[in-house]
């Protein structure tokens, strides 16, 4: 049994190492994420036919950046604690749901623009909440806890 546990384990080990495969992406892509950000951390690139994907964490806010080849930002993820949130729209959603308690945003960042996708939950559900950047908000899923 520990033989079999062992070569799990080595085999586990040396897919991971092969698993990524770091590279660094073209000048015009490198030069733009460190202009916008020069503190990121623990930074992992993937290449597609048409973009550029980075994995980051700046600020302790997890995020995922795509770039066109040419260096121009196509889209964004950033995942983060509510109390991020703007305080216009943190204070609007707090109000209207004031008896669910938020713990967790995606911010998704597409042609210009943006939306928030606000985990929340109560006794018995757990919701996400879409809001734009006007505090507009809407239902998008609703899920009963067992």
């Amino acid at each position: 049994m520990k033989k079999v546990i062992a070569i799990m384990f080595a085999a586990l080990v040396t897919a991971g190492a092969y698993a990524f495969d770091p590279f660094d992406p073209n000048e015009k892509v490198l030069k733009a994420f460190n202009e916008t950000f020069s503190s990121a951390e623990d930074v992992r690139w993937e290449e597609f036919p048409n973009y550029f994907a980075v994995s980051f964490v700046s600020g302790g806010i997890r995020s995922k950046v795509n770039y066109d080849k040419e260096g121009n930002m196509m889209s964004s993820i950033r995942y983060y604690a509510p109390q991020l949130l703007p305080l216009y729209i943190l204070n609007r959603i707090t109000r209207e749901n004031s008896k669910k308690k938020m713990f967790g945003v995606t911010e998704i960042t597409y042609n210009g623009m943006i939306a928030y996708y606000i985990k929340m939950e109560d006794k018995t559900h757990w919701y996400t909440i879409k809001v734009d950047v006007d505090g507009n908000s809407q239902q998008v899923e609703k899920y009963k806890k067992v």
